[in-house]
Protein backbone atom coordinates (compact mmCIF):
# COMPACT_ATOMS: atom_id res chain seq x y z
CA UNK A 1 0.00 0.00 0.00
CA UNK A 2 1.43 3.44 -0.94
CA UNK A 3 0.52 6.39 0.94
CA UNK A 4 2.53 8.83 -1.17
CA UNK A 5 1.16 12.27 -0.55
CA UNK A 6 -0.86 11.33 2.49
CA UNK A 7 -0.24 13.36 5.66
CA UNK A 8 -0.30 11.38 8.99
CA UNK A 9 -0.28 12.53 12.15
CA UNK A 10 1.34 10.52 14.89
CA UNK A 11 1.40 11.28 18.79
CA UNK A 12 3.74 9.48 20.69
CA UNK A 13 5.81 8.52 17.99
CA UNK A 14 9.31 8.49 19.57
CA UNK A 15 9.25 4.66 20.91
CA UNK A 16 7.47 2.05 20.93
CA UNK A 17 4.37 1.05 19.52
CA UNK A 18 4.43 4.80 18.41
CA UNK A 19 7.68 4.36 16.51
CA UNK A 20 6.85 1.19 14.85
CA UNK A 21 3.86 2.59 13.34
CA UNK A 22 5.81 5.85 12.21
CA UNK A 23 8.54 3.39 10.68
CA UNK A 24 5.99 1.61 8.57
CA UNK A 25 4.51 4.70 7.52
CA UNK A 26 8.04 6.35 6.41
CA UNK A 27 8.81 3.41 4.37
CA UNK A 28 5.23 3.82 2.30
CA UNK A 29 6.59 7.50 1.64
CA UNK A 30 3.64 9.34 3.95
CA UNK A 31 4.58 12.58 5.18
CA UNK A 32 4.40 12.56 8.99
CA UNK A 33 3.80 15.17 11.86
CA UNK A 34 4.97 13.33 14.69
CA UNK A 35 5.24 14.16 17.99
CA UNK A 36 6.76 13.24 21.46
CA UNK A 37 7.10 14.84 25.24
CA UNK A 38 10.64 13.33 25.20
CA UNK A 39 13.45 15.75 22.88
CA UNK A 40 16.12 13.30 23.09
CA UNK A 41 14.30 10.41 21.89
CA UNK A 42 11.87 12.45 19.39
CA UNK A 43 15.12 13.57 17.89
CA UNK A 44 16.62 9.56 17.29
CA UNK A 45 13.42 9.18 15.81
CA UNK A 46 13.70 11.69 13.02
CA UNK A 47 16.77 10.57 11.69
CA UNK A 48 15.74 6.86 11.90
CA UNK A 49 12.63 7.85 10.02
CA UNK A 50 14.46 10.25 7.83
CA UNK A 51 16.75 7.38 6.71
CA UNK A 52 13.37 5.44 5.99
CA UNK A 53 11.33 7.47 3.90
CA UNK A 54 12.27 7.65 0.10
CA UNK A 55 12.24 11.63 0.56
CA UNK A 56 14.02 12.00 3.09
CA UNK A 57 13.70 14.77 5.93
CA UNK A 58 12.00 16.80 3.89
CA UNK A 59 8.84 14.23 4.90
CA UNK A 60 9.19 14.64 8.61
CA UNK A 61 8.27 17.19 10.86
CA UNK A 62 8.37 16.65 14.80
CA UNK A 63 7.18 18.73 17.59
CA UNK A 64 8.33 18.05 21.81
CA UNK A 65 4.46 17.69 22.98
CA UNK A 66 2.81 17.36 26.54
CA UNK A 67 -0.89 16.06 25.36
CA UNK A 68 -1.73 17.26 28.62
CA UNK A 69 -1.65 20.85 27.03
CA UNK A 70 -4.40 21.95 25.12
CA UNK A 71 -3.22 24.56 23.69
CA UNK A 72 0.10 22.91 22.83
CA UNK A 73 -2.17 20.32 20.99
CA UNK A 74 -4.11 22.77 19.21
CA UNK A 75 -1.13 24.67 17.60
CA UNK A 76 0.49 21.08 16.66
CA UNK A 77 -2.43 20.57 14.33
CA UNK A 78 -3.00 23.42 13.41
CA UNK A 79 0.96 23.78 12.55
CA UNK A 80 0.66 20.45 10.56
CA UNK A 81 -1.79 21.97 7.75
CA UNK A 82 -0.84 24.73 7.75
CA UNK A 83 2.49 23.33 6.48
CA UNK A 84 1.27 20.06 4.79
CA UNK A 85 -2.39 20.84 3.99
CA UNK A 86 -5.37 18.84 5.89
CA UNK A 87 -4.63 15.36 7.28
CA UNK A 88 -5.50 12.33 5.64
CA UNK A 89 -5.08 10.32 9.32
CA UNK A 90 -4.02 10.37 12.95
CA UNK A 91 -3.26 8.02 15.13
CA UNK A 92 -3.23 8.89 18.92
CA UNK A 93 -0.90 6.91 20.50
CA UNK A 94 0.54 8.72 23.13
CA UNK A 95 -0.22 7.13 27.06
CA UNK A 96 0.73 6.29 30.38
CA UNK A 97 0.71 3.56 32.62
CA UNK A 98 1.62 4.33 36.24
CA UNK A 99 4.85 2.33 37.66
CA UNK A 100 2.26 1.74 40.85
CA UNK A 101 -0.31 -0.41 38.79
CA UNK A 102 -0.50 -3.59 40.61
CA UNK A 103 -0.17 -2.22 43.91
CA UNK A 104 -2.83 -0.02 45.13
CA UNK A 105 -6.86 -0.61 45.29
CA UNK A 106 -9.34 1.76 44.57
CA UNK A 107 -9.42 3.28 47.98
CA UNK A 108 -5.60 4.07 48.21
CA UNK A 109 -5.61 5.81 45.18
CA UNK A 110 -4.88 9.88 45.74
CA UNK A 111 -6.91 12.31 43.55
CA UNK A 112 -3.54 13.48 41.77
CA UNK A 113 -2.57 9.57 40.67
CA UNK A 114 -5.75 9.26 39.19
CA UNK A 115 -6.18 12.40 37.78
CA UNK A 116 -2.62 11.91 35.93
CA UNK A 117 -3.92 8.95 34.35
CA UNK A 118 -6.79 10.42 33.09
CA UNK A 119 -5.33 13.75 31.83
CA UNK A 120 -3.10 11.81 29.50
CA UNK A 121 -4.43 8.70 28.68
CA UNK A 122 -8.37 10.29 28.09
CA UNK A 123 -7.48 14.29 27.94
CA UNK A 124 -4.94 13.34 25.63
CA UNK A 125 -6.44 11.87 22.98
CA UNK A 126 -9.97 14.08 23.58
CA UNK A 127 -6.99 17.33 22.85
CA UNK A 128 -6.09 15.34 19.68
CA UNK A 129 -9.36 14.02 18.32
CA UNK A 130 -10.69 18.11 19.17
CA UNK A 131 -8.21 19.60 16.93
CA UNK A 132 -8.27 17.21 14.58
CA UNK A 133 -11.68 16.92 13.70
CA UNK A 134 -11.86 21.18 13.53
CA UNK A 135 -13.58 21.97 10.13
CA UNK A 136 -10.92 21.55 6.98
CA UNK A 137 -8.60 20.11 9.03
CA UNK A 138 -9.69 16.01 7.99
CA UNK A 139 -11.32 15.79 4.10
CA UNK A 140 -13.79 12.95 3.48
CA UNK A 141 -11.98 9.43 3.74
CA UNK A 142 -10.04 10.77 6.46
CA UNK A 143 -9.24 7.93 9.36
CA UNK A 144 -7.72 7.94 13.27
CA UNK A 145 -6.51 5.67 15.26
CA UNK A 146 -6.86 5.71 19.02
CA UNK A 147 -4.86 4.05 21.82
CA UNK A 148 -7.01 1.96 24.10
CA UNK A 149 -5.85 -1.59 25.70
CA UNK A 150 -7.32 -5.05 26.86
CA UNK A 151 -7.19 -3.40 30.44
CA UNK A 152 -9.96 -1.44 29.00
CA UNK A 153 -12.12 -4.16 27.82
CA UNK A 154 -11.88 -6.31 30.94
CA UNK A 155 -10.57 -4.38 33.86
CA UNK A 156 -7.80 -5.89 36.03
CA UNK A 157 -7.00 -5.84 39.69
CA UNK A 158 -5.17 -2.77 41.56
CA UNK A 159 -5.02 -1.10 38.36
CA UNK A 160 -8.46 1.06 38.23
CA UNK A 161 -7.14 3.81 36.94
CA UNK A 162 -5.21 3.05 33.70
CA UNK A 163 -7.90 0.20 33.05
CA UNK A 164 -10.37 3.46 33.65
CA UNK A 165 -9.04 5.07 31.22
CA UNK A 166 -8.71 2.78 28.32
CA UNK A 167 -12.26 2.07 28.94
CA UNK A 168 -12.94 5.81 28.34
CA UNK A 169 -11.03 5.78 25.17
CA UNK A 170 -12.80 3.20 23.59
CA UNK A 171 -16.15 5.08 24.85
CA UNK A 172 -14.95 8.39 23.40
CA UNK A 173 -13.85 6.47 20.15
CA UNK A 174 -17.38 4.89 19.69
CA UNK A 175 -19.26 8.10 19.92
CA UNK A 176 -16.51 9.85 17.90
CA UNK A 177 -16.82 7.68 15.17
CA UNK A 178 -20.59 8.15 15.27
CA UNK A 179 -20.26 12.12 14.96
CA UNK A 180 -17.40 12.12 12.10
CA UNK A 181 -19.20 9.29 10.12
CA UNK A 182 -21.23 11.51 8.11
CA UNK A 183 -18.10 13.78 6.81
CA UNK A 184 -16.48 10.72 5.82
CA UNK A 185 -14.17 9.98 8.48
CA UNK A 186 -13.40 6.92 9.98
CA UNK A 187 -12.81 6.92 13.72
CA UNK A 188 -11.50 3.63 15.49
CA UNK A 189 -9.31 2.15 18.63
CA UNK A 190 -6.93 -0.60 18.91
CA UNK A 191 -6.86 -2.39 22.43
CA UNK A 192 -3.19 -3.81 22.77
CA UNK A 193 -2.51 -6.53 25.13
CA UNK A 194 0.87 -7.24 25.94
CA UNK A 195 3.38 -5.95 23.51
CA UNK A 196 7.49 -5.84 23.85
CA UNK A 197 7.54 -1.89 24.26
CA UNK A 198 9.96 0.33 27.15
CA UNK A 199 6.74 1.23 28.90
CA UNK A 200 6.16 -2.39 29.54
CA UNK A 201 9.46 -3.06 30.31
CA UNK A 202 10.00 -0.13 32.63
CA UNK A 203 6.65 -1.91 34.71
CA UNK A 204 8.52 -5.28 35.01
CA UNK A 205 11.69 -3.87 36.25
CA UNK A 206 10.81 -0.36 37.73
CA UNK A 207 7.05 -1.20 38.89
CA UNK A 208 6.04 -2.25 42.39
CA UNK A 209 3.20 -4.64 41.56
CA UNK A 210 2.67 -6.17 37.68
CA UNK A 211 3.73 -9.44 36.73
CA UNK A 212 3.23 -9.49 32.84
CA UNK A 213 3.20 -13.34 32.32
CA UNK A 214 2.87 -14.81 29.06
CA UNK A 215 1.55 -17.93 30.34
CA UNK A 216 -2.16 -16.46 30.83
CA UNK A 217 -1.47 -16.03 26.15
CA UNK A 218 -2.75 -18.45 24.43
CA UNK A 219 0.01 -17.62 21.49
CA UNK A 220 2.80 -18.33 24.28
CA UNK A 221 4.51 -14.51 23.73
CA UNK A 222 4.36 -10.95 23.39
CA UNK A 223 3.18 -8.83 20.79
CA UNK A 224 5.77 -6.83 19.08
CA UNK A 225 5.39 -3.28 18.26
CA UNK A 226 5.68 -4.44 14.08
CA UNK A 227 2.40 -6.45 14.88
CA UNK A 228 0.87 -4.02 16.06
CA UNK A 229 1.94 -1.23 14.17
CA UNK A 230 0.61 -2.88 11.12
CA UNK A 231 -2.84 -3.00 12.14
CA UNK A 232 -2.51 0.47 12.94
CA UNK A 233 -1.59 1.13 9.24
CA UNK A 234 -4.38 -0.91 7.94
CA UNK A 235 -6.91 1.24 9.60
CA UNK A 236 -5.56 4.20 8.45
CA UNK A 237 -5.64 3.09 4.91
CA UNK A 238 -8.04 2.05 2.16
CA UNK A 239 -8.28 -1.41 2.67
CA UNK A 240 -10.33 -0.54 5.84
CA UNK A 241 -12.66 1.45 4.19
CA UNK A 242 -16.26 0.30 5.97
CA UNK A 243 -14.81 0.10 9.47
CA UNK A 244 -15.46 2.82 11.85
CA UNK A 245 -16.34 2.33 15.62
CA UNK A 246 -14.64 -0.30 16.38
CA UNK A 247 -12.03 -1.52 18.80
CA UNK A 248 -9.78 -3.79 17.85
CA UNK A 249 -8.17 -6.18 19.80
CA UNK A 250 -4.55 -7.07 19.19
CA UNK A 251 -3.49 -9.37 22.46
CA UNK A 252 -2.31 -13.25 21.21
CA UNK A 253 -5.82 -14.46 22.26
CA UNK A 254 -5.71 -13.30 25.83
CA UNK A 255 -9.02 -12.22 25.81
CA UNK A 256 -10.32 -15.44 23.82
Amino acid sequence: MSLTNHTIALTGAASGIGLATAKLLASQNATLSICDYNPTTLAAAVETLSALSPRGASAIHATVLDVRSSTAVEAWIADTVARFGPLHGAANIAGFHPLWAGTKGVHEVSDEEWDEVMNINVGGVMRCLRAQLKEGRMGSGGSIVNFGSVAGLVGFEKNTAYAASKHAVHGLTTSVAKEAAPRGIRVNAVAPGIINTPMVRALETEGKGMALETRYIPLQREGRPEEVAEMVVWLLGEKSSYVTGSVMKIDGGMLG
